[in-house]
This record gives structure tokens, C-alpha cells and sequence, in this order.
């Protein structure tokens, strides 16, 4: 039933109706949840579709203090268990009935004022961090458009340099947009580079928005934007406070306080409904 579930969101992606990160959210969700054991010791992926409502308890209940991955784990399921009735499938599953329990803490923070100039100081002219920083600033783009960004999307109008391109975020609109002087001191500071704005150190493109984004933490963790945990066998962990979303986050909140309409925020970060 996963395997099935899983060819058909590849064709979707495929057909540009939905995200690659809606496919690997549901991917990630179906596997952790058939290599569940059941309260009986038995993998849940090796028993019949028709679970009982014990079963999808225990999958939630694997997760622990983690309900933000019972949550996508939950919402997994309950995408295949829908899409499965058409197929004969079990219908009515008890999955729509357990919850997970997770309370959303209001996703990425937006970078104040004092975020910007901290990471500034510390990446300094010349770096990619900094190129990324720019250039995530005035896109206000997803993290999973960066790292395909490059000369290919650029126009000339009248003098002025635009950034052009189609996020791959499914329903998203076209984006336009004008390069800020930091962005192109910072291009020209940096000098001619390859296919892409964004490079590796070894002077490549980045394989995939997720080792971009494995960077960009290292990037913000080294301008000391972080917080520091520690388990109970005394082993720290250095997690990033702030993200790319976190940028573009905050531009919406400075377009609507210098009085920017919701269509101008829409505008700005390519969504294609008001109520987003």
C-alpha cells in the first residue's frame, strides 16, 4: 500500500502537481511507521492494511517527546489511508481518529534587525554566507529554490538587473525581482563563478537544497545565532535559532509595517491565495 502510494506522489511531483518536499515528508512518514514494531513485537509494514486503532497509537507512541515527527507521521498516514479506499483499501480507518498531540511553537522566527547585523559581522564581504544571505534577503525565496539560482535567470530592463524564475514549490507564481546594490557589490566581490550564485568549497553547485541547507546552519551556528542542549549523559548539541525561512518570514512582517497590502506580500513570497 506504501510502495503504491509512493509511485503515484513521484508521478505528481513528476507532473509539477506537487513539491518534492511533500514527497519526502510522505516517504519519510510511510517508512517510519511500517518499521514500527506493534505492541506485540511485530514490524507494522509486514501486517495487513486494515490496522487497528492500537497500531497507529503505537506508531505515534514510538516517537516519544518528538510530536512534531508523529505529527508528519500521522499526516502520512492519513493521506494513504484516504487515497486507499479508491483501491479497495480498508475504509473508515481509526487513524483519522488519533492525534498526535503536537502544538505548533510558530515555526521559523524572523530575523530581527540585530539577527542581520550579527551575521554580517561575522560573514564578512567575499564569503558565500554572505552571498546566501543577500541573496535569500531580497529573493525572500524557499531554500529549496536557492541552490538552482543563477546568470541563466537574469534580464535587463532599462539599466536595472532582475532576478527571474518559477519556485518549484507547486502553485507557486513567477517571481521577479530587482537586485539590491548589496547583492550585486557582493556578486562582484565574489567574481564569475559557475552555472549557479551558490557554490560548494570546492567550487560546485550544491547537489540538492538539502545540503545547502546543512550549510547555511553551519553558517548561522558560526555567527552565533544558536542554542546549546545537552542529554543526560552530559553530550551537547549546537542547533541554529534562525533559518532561510526565517528571512523570508521577515519580510513579509516589513512589507505589511511599511504598509504593504496582502497582495504585495503575496507578491513578494510567490503565494497564489490571500489566505496563505
Amino acid at each position: 500500500m506504501r510502495e503504491r502510494f509512493i509511485l503515484l506522489v513521484e508521478q505528481q511531483v513528476s507532473a509539477g502537481n506537487l513539491s518534492r518536499l511533500t514527497l519526502n515528508s510522505r516517504r519519510t512518514g510511510l517508512q517510519q511507521a511500517c518499521d514500527c514494531l506493534s505492541p506485540k513485537g511485530v514490524r507494522i509494514g509486514e501486517l495487513n492494511a486494515d490496522l487497528p486503532r492500537a497500531a497507529f497509537v503505537a506508531i505515534r507512541d514510538s516517537f516519544g517527546e518528538r510530536t512534531g515527527a508523529a505529527d508528519t507521521c500521522l499526516k502520512a498516514l492519513r493521506a494513504v489511508c484516504k487515497w486507499g479506499v479508491d483501491y479497495k483499501y480498508p475504509e473508515n480507518s481509526p487513524v483519522f481518529d488519533v492525534k498526535s498531540g503536537h502544538k505548533s511553537k510558530g515555526g521559523a522566527v524572523p530575523w530581527s534587525l540585530e539577527d542581520k547585523a550579527a551575521f554580517l559581522a561575522k560573514q564578512g564581504p567575499g564569503t558565500m554566507a554572505r552571498l546566501w544571505f543577500f541573496l535569500a534577503r531580497d529573493t525572500a525565496g524557499r531554500i529549496g529554490d536557492m541552490h538552482l539560482l543563477g546568470e541563466s535567470q537574469l534580464d535587463i530592463v532599462d539599466e536595472t538587473t532582475y532576478l527571474s524564475w518559477q519556485p518549484s514549490k507547486a502553485g507557486s507564481k513567477p517571481v521577479r525581482i530587482p537586485f539590491s546594490k548589496d547583492l550585486i557589490d557582493e556578486l562582484k566581490t565574489i567574481g564569475p563563478g559557475g552555472p549557479t550564485f551558490l557554490e560548494t568549497e570546492h567550487g560546485k553547485p550544491f547537489a540538492s537544497f538539502g545540503s545547502l541547507d546543512n550549510k547555511v546552519k553551519k553558517w548561522i551556528i558560526g555567527a552565533g545565532l544558536c542554542k546549546v542542549s545537552a542529554d543526560a549523559d552530559g553530550n551537547e548539541t549546537v542547533q541554529a535559532t534562525r533559518s532561510q525561512h526565517g528571512l523570508r518570514k521577515a519580510r513579509a512582517e516589513e512589507i505589511a509595517e511599511h504598509g504593504g497590502t496582502e497582495y504585495e506580500v503575496m507578491a513578494a513570497l510567490s503565494h497564489s491565495e490571500p489566505k496563505t
